[in-house]
C-alpha cells in the first residue's frame, strides 16, 4: 500500500489504514514527544494526544507527500499545547547576560551523544528552556516563530535558548561529556 493509499484509506476512517499509519510513524513521532517533554509519561501522552488530533484532522490534508512534516507540525502544537496547559511562562531575563553563557559549540556536542543521552539531559532542563531549545535547535523554528508559538517575546525565546545552552554545558561537564574554560 502506498503513502497515498493509505492516506486515503485513514480519510475514510479505516480502522486497519489507521493501525498502519500509528505503527508507520509511532517510532519517529514518540521521539519527537520525548524530546519537549519532562518525562517519558508526559512524552507518550502528548503523543497520544497528537495522534487523536491527527486522525481528527487527517480529512483535511490532500497530499500524502505532506503526510509526514504535517504529521510533525501537529505533534509539535500539541506538545505547545501541553506546555501551556501545564506551565506557566518564566519572566523575561535580560538577554545580555544570557548570550554571555551560551556555547557557540554546543550543538557540535550534542551532536555527538546518544538519542537516550541527549533525551536524559534535555528533560533535565526547566520546562520554557526546554521547549525553545527544541523547537529552535532541533525543529529549526527562528525566534520570531517561537515567541508567535509560545506567546512570548522575541527576546524572552533567545534569552531563554541561551540559559538552556548554559545549563546543557554544566550539565554536560558535570557528566564529563565537555570540559569547558569559562571566559
Amino acid at each position: 500500500m502506498t503513502e497515498s493509499d493509505l492516506l486515503k484509506a485513514c480519510q475514510r476512517h479505516d480502522v486497519r489504514a489507521q493501525t498502519a499509519l500509528y505503527n508507520l510513524y509511532k517510532s519517529r513521532l514518540m521521539g519527537l514527544c520525548r524530546r519537549y517533554a519532562r518525562n517519558k509519561p508526559e512524552a507518550e501522552d502528548m503523543f497520544h494526544e497528537g495522534f487523536i488530533r491527527i486522525f481528527q484532522q487527517l480529512h483535511t490534508l490532500e497530499q500524502s507527500d505532506k503526510l509526514l512534516p504535517w504529521m510533525k507540525r501537529v505533534m509539535v502544537n500539541t506538545a505547545i499545547n501541553v506546555y501551556h496547559k501545564n506551565v506557566k511562562l518564566q519572566a523575561e531575563a535580560e538577554l545580555e547576560d544570557a548570550w554571555q553563557h551560551a556555547s557557540t559549540n554546543l550543538s557540535d556536542t550534542l551532536s555527538r551523544l546518544s538519542t537516550e543521552e541527549l533525551l536524559n539531559v534535555i528533560e533535565q532542563l526547566p520546562d520554557g528552556y526546554r521547549i525553545v531549545f527544541n523547537l529552535y535547535v532541533i525543529d529549526g523554528y527562528n525566534h520570531v516563530e517561537i515567541a508567535r508559538l509560545l506567546n512570548i517575546a522575541e527576546g524572552t525565546s533567545k534569552s531563554q535558548l541561551a540559559r538552556a545552552k548554559s545549563l546543557l554545558k554544566t550539565k554536560l561537564k558535570t557528566l564529563g561529556i565537555i570540559n569547558y574554560e569559562e571566559s
